[in-house]
């Protein structure tokens, strides 16, 4: 499915970025120019801070697919190459732009005729050979707009892009150290995660699974931890609760099987939700779990807030 997906989005045309025209034939020309802009949690646009890449998907007034571009971050920079393309005179169009799209993200029933039935996700969420690792930081925006039914006049617009993910960052305690780098005797998943988001930038409520961050060891701090790793995002307009935020933080022994810690993500935000705002735009997941002679507990890391709450069960 995955294989075939990729070669009928190589059958779609192509955008390429503004290119000269002769002016006594406005048939060549460009007509349609569309910046990006991302404010994150405030007022000054910083797409070039978050973004090295923005895919710009174009539909039809029926909600049809009918090219996509894609840029690279020293392209946007470059106030002469914005994405310039030609559409009809007189017809309404909707762009939906994706930020950071890479080896994590795939697009999933592009040929669907509504923006809320087509999906990011990891390519790997249908493939039973290969665990789902992580999603990329992605971003999303879409705009809708009706072109001028006058030919020669160029349309402008931008689009602003959403976060659609939560960058989540645990770190373990109290375990024995590996024996090798590239032999984590642990497993590290969330349950229930969060499998879609859709090109609304709605994340698809009806669809789970289980992703298994990577784990690697710092032997100077002796624990273990997730890098670069990234969820779905696990609200709806800033709202949690138990359909959006089903998460379950499991860790496992490899060699025996043995569960070690299971703990309800939802009941770790609530707890600590003056500390932790998941809906932020560029919001952060930190969880530090730690073995000690009592048990175990999972908890604020010490780096994320001074003043530890008590253990979490």
């Amino acid at each position: 499915m995955i294989k075939f997906l990729k070669i009928m989005l190589m059958a779609l045309p192509v955008f390429v970025l503004s290119s000269s025209c002769v002016k006594e034939d406005l048939d060549d020309c460009d007509n349609v120019t569309i910046y990006f802009q991302y404010l994150a949690d405030g007022d000054t646009d910083v797409l070039y801070k978050y973004m090295s890449k923005v895919d710009l998907y174009v539909f039809d007034e029926g909600g049809h697919i009918i090219g996509v571009g894609h840029y690279t971050q020293d392209e946007l920079k470059n106030f002469d190459v914005v994405p310039s393309f030609r559409l009809q005179y007189g017809k309404r169009y909707k762009v939906v732009a994706i930020g950071n799209a890479y080896d994590h993200t795939a697009v999933e029933n592009i040929y669907a005729d509504r923006l809320s039935d087509i999906y990011i996700r990891s390519p790997f969420w249908n493939d039973d050979s290969r665990n789902v690792i992580n999603h990329d930081d992605n971003y999303m925006g879409q705009q809708e707009f009706v072109m001028p039914d006058q030919e020669g006049v160029m349309y402008r617009d931008t689009v602003t892009l959403y976060s659609s993910h939560v960058d989540t960052e645990v770190e373990i305690y109290g375990l024995p150290a590996p024996q090798s780098r590239a032999d984590i005797p642990y497993e590290l998943s969330f349950e229930n995660s969060n499998a879609q988001t859709s090109f609304e930038n709605e994340i698809n409520t009806e669809v789970k699974g289980t992703i298994y961050p990577e784990l690697v060891y710092d032997a100077e701090k002796n624990c273990y931890h997730t890098s670069d790793f990234a969820l779905f995002r696990l609200d709806h307009e800033t709202s949690l609760d138990e359909t959006t935020c089903a998460h379950q933080l499991v860790l496992k022994d490899k060699n025996t099987g043995v569960e070690l810690v299971r703990g309800n993500i939802l009941n770790y935000l609530n707890r600590y939700q003056e500390d932790i705002d998941v809906t932020k735009q560029e919001a952060l997941l930190p969880i530090s779990i730690v073995f000690d002679q009592v048990g175990v507990s999972i908890r604020l890391p010490e780096w994320y807030v001074e003043d530890i709450e008590p253990d979490w069960q």
